[in-house]
């Protein structure tokens, strides 16, 4: 392979590395902004159940 040829090839690469940064970024943003939208994510409501059989238990 030429010169230019590696060049372009890691022109792409560094475009591919930048968008995914970028899309990578966003989306720890969007989900800062919004944790209880993630999914597993316990309520306030499900918690306190949570410890009020816990402590009804005597666990």
């Amino acid at each position: 392979m030429s010169a230019i040829t590696l060049f372009y090839i890691a022109i792409v690469v560094f475009s591919l590395m930048i968008t995914g940064l970028y899309l990578s970024v966003r989306e720890f943003v969007r989900a800062s902004a919004e944790p209880s939208s993630l999914k597993g994510v316990i309520s306030e409501d499900a918690a306190s159940n949570d410890v009020l059989q816990t402590q009804e238990n005597g666990a």
